[in-house]
């Protein structure tokens, strides 16, 4: 997905440098210079630090935690074992939550079971454990599916402590340097809205959520 999003900023006439390391920023009235590693300097009205976990570098302070969550996905079921789960999207509130829902060959795709784990080679070594107890779960509620994980995995993401993303300036950098930080667990969700409050905040329009998520919160 994010190749394709790149491939369209060019189509549109923009460029994509990968492999091009960012040294500092200096905001100034005119704007913010941007220095590479490699010693160039870019020159730019408005800069958008969108790098996932790495943003929070550029923070004199930390506004989210690490967490990992699971999943696994199982062989195909038959349509009458699936019965309702087969057009029924499942997610719970609870802490641990679960969810789970079907994918168009009839397969279940089943996550959940956060933790705080924060280095990848514990997490990576907890995905059996973690989908034997996803699995056990859903036989619990469901007694009549038999589930065997086929397929497992684990992945990290960002979360903050209310929940809610970044979007916009920080008094660290000034106005002309936005951070978008989809973090809180529904991360293209949030950036869908990011990318509008963001282009908002530029084009020096109002957003009836830059408030809720603004660093001044």
């Amino acid at each position: 997905m994010a190749y394709h999003l790149l491939e369209n900023v060019v189509r549109r006439g923009g460029g994509v440098f990968d492999r091009t390391q960012v040294a500092r920023l200096e905001p100034n009235a005119e704007g913010v210079e941007v220095i590479l590693r490699n010693g160039a300097t870019l020159r730019c009205q408005q800069v958008i630090i969108a790098s996932g976990y790495e943003s929070q570098s550029w923070l004199p302070e930390q506004v989210a935690e690490n967490r990992s969550s699971y999943a696994f996905v199982t062989d195909p079921l038959p349509l009458d074992v699936l019965g309702k789960l087969s057009h029924t999207l499942v997610w719970e509130s609870a802490r641990p939550y679960l969810y789970l829902r079907s994918t168009q060959d009839g397969r279940l795709l089943i996550g959940g079971e956060d933790d705080e784990e924060d280095i990848p080679e514990r997490r990576d070594a907890s995905v059996m454990e973690k989908a034997q107890t996803l699995a056990a779960k859903v036989e619990t509620l469901w007694p009549g599916l038999k589930i065997k994980p086929k397929f497992c995995w684990g992945g990290t993401f960002a979360e903050t402590d209310d929940g809610l993303p970044y979007f916009g300036p920080h008094e660290a950098l000034g106005p002309r340097v936005h951070f978008a930080m989809a973090y809180g667990g529904n991360g293209i969700t949030y950036s869908m809205i990011g990318a509008q409050l963001l282009r908002a905040l530029i084009e020096g329009r109002q957003h009836p959520l830059s408030a809720l998520f603004s660093f001044q919160r």
